[in-house]
């Protein structure tokens, strides 16, 4: 993720593409509520400390393969156009390109297929230097830490050269911090990758300001660098177990990034983790253009995949410049985004997936997938593949994610609104059980009352049941179960109450839960001065 001279120079295609993609969505109940919406936000009476960013969503239909989309074996194989199952996790930011404000609070966000959140956890600020933050989150995403699934985020202060001030959380089903890690004496935690393994440890980047002479490469004898260190630490303890300095094996000129005028240069800017077939780690360096398999013994690098120095001829149009998220994939194959920018190097950014020849130590391009109208993301991006052979594509810069069928047709596209982004996007299945009730308010309404139900985070109601009576003690059942409908239900009623509460029902009709008991608010009288 580059600093803000790589954000305002993709503007102009990011403002293209948004015009474009638009004439493709139609909106759904997320989209419809946001053109009445003044902020871009959701406002729910039932929690009013969640205001996550309104949505744009497409109604799922698939669209034929953009020209090129398909390549090597997937060609003239019949896919099934369906997206796959889970739902969507993000985590909005600031884009730095707009001069809006960003609209909705940041923090990690559970949706669903149509846009509706699921689960928000607005972060709260952070103080630096004197100066208070809102926090934000990074890489949100699921997988599993001692053999569990749970959610795993990086949260904290993004600095205007697009590293990070900060800590990852592990958080439970029910939504409860079991882990959190922190930088190793000397770093600070940078958020752009996290890989946890079997065995208790974490995978992490450390960021530190070497003073060096950059005379090498055009710079100053007294120059500084920003130096990203890959660490193992384990979870529990933060006892770092295994470290790798791109600085000690990588020459300083195998850098495309240009030589700032001010402040540290940033050779490396290593942005993702992974691990090949035996276990050997994987890293993505952005501004090398290049990808390094690193032998856990000797530190040395065996094998580079792109940059100045690449070990694989790639083929064809298997270029790729100013990547993220280099993942190793079965059958000698690895997926990344390829931004293509900042500054400019092709017309438009792609998932991209490789097919390497390690006999031959060539690499040429199995699949791509870009949007209906090229465009640039000047930063940011993920590429995964699903279980059911569809691939979820984030954007990072641009406002959009999307899905795809193998084959390359265009399945699912989603749009952050104004001044919007997210680091990352991920599609995944999640049962989230809160530790917390659900909530509920009471709104009174012209010969009724109006009661908003909602229980964040939690992914298995399917109807809400309202209860009433005259103490607090004494609820029963009033009405049938209301279906739910989005992240807050409406349940109108002529009950008097006064006191009300309201139950979860799984789609058997069972109780999940149920909120505490809440006392219709007495009326307002007005006083009269003689």
């Amino acid at each position: 993720m580059p600093g803000l001279r790589g954000r305002a120079a993709a503007r102009s295609a990011l403002a293209g593409v948004a015009g474009a993609a638009l004439l493709l969505l139609a909106l759904g109940p997320a989209g419809a509520a946001a053109a009445s919406a003044s902020n871009g936000a959701w406002s729910f009476p039932s929690a009013p400390g969640l205001n996550p960013a309104i949505i744009e969503v497409p109604v799922p239909r698939p669209l034929a393969p953009s020209p090129g989309a398909i390549t090597g074996s997937v060609a003239g194989q019949t896919q099934a156009l369906q997206q796959a199952p889970g739902y969507i996790l993000l985590a909005p930011i600031k884009n730095f390109a707009h001069s809006g404000t960003l609209m909705g609070r940041p923090g990690p966000e559970i949706l669903e297929q149509n846009g509706n959140p699921i689960w928000s956890d607005p972060l709260g600020t952070v103080t630096i230097e004197g100066r208070r933050f809102e926090k934000v989150a990074m890489d949100f995403h699921a997988t599993t830490y001692e053999g569990q699934p749970v959610l795993v985020w990086w949260e904290g202060h993004i600095t205007p050269q697009g590293f990070g001030t900060g800590t990852w959380r592990i958080v439970d089903q029910h939504y409860h911090t079991i882990a959190v890690i922190n930088a190793p004496p000397g770093f600070e935690l940078d958020f752009h990758d996290i890989a946890l393994t079997t065995h208790g440890t974490a995978y992490i980047i450390g960021n530190r300001t070497v003073a060096m002479s950059l005379r090498c490469c055009g710079g100053s004898s007294e120059g500084q660098i920003y130096d990203q260190v890959l660490f193992e630490v384990s979870i529990k303890t933060g006892r770092v177990v295994w470290g790798w300095d791109p600085l000690q094996h990588i020459p300083l000129r195998e850098s495309y990034a240009a030589m700032p005028f001010h402040g540290p240069w940033d050779p490396y800017h290593v942005n993702s983790i992974s691990f090949g077939p035996s276990g050997a780690p994987i890293i993505s360096a952005r501004n090398t253009w290049a990808a390094y398999w690193i032998d856990r013994k000797s530190l040395g690098i065996f094998a580079t995949l792109g940059g100045k120095r690449s070990t694989f001829k790639l083929l064809g149009s298997a270029r790729f410049a100013w990547q993220h998220d280099v993942l190793a994939q079965p059958g000698n194959q690895v997926s990344m985004f390829d931004d293509e920018a900042v500054p400019p190097v092709a017309q438009q950014s792609r998932g991209l997936v490789l097919g390497l020849d390690w006999t031959h130590h060539t690499a040429s391009v199995a699949r791509e997938y870009v949007l209906p109208k090229p465009a640039l993301a000047g930063s940011q991006g993920d590429f995964e593949p699903l279980p059911n052979g569809n691939v979820f594509v984030g954007w990072g810069q641009l406002p959009f994610f999307t899905e795809y069928s193998a084959g390359g047709a265009l399945l699912y596209m989603g749009n952050l609104p104004g001044p919007d982004e997210s680091y990352r996007e991920f599609r995944a299945q999640w049962v989230g059980v809160p530790s917390e009730p659900p909530t509920l308010a009471i709104v009174p309404s012209k010969g009724a009352t109006d009661i908003y139900a909602s229980w964040n985070g939690a992914t298995q109601v399917a109807a809400w049941q309202l209860l009433a009576g005259s103490r607090a003690t004494a609820l029963t059942a009033v009405a049938k179960p209301v279906a739910r409908e989005g992240f807050e239900t409406l349940l109108p009623t002529t009950n008097a109450g006064p006191y009300y509460a309201v139950q979860a029902l799984d789609p058997s009709g069972h109780v999940l839960a149920s909120s505490h008991a809440t006392r219709l608010p007495p009326p307002r009288t007005s006083t009269t001065h003689k």
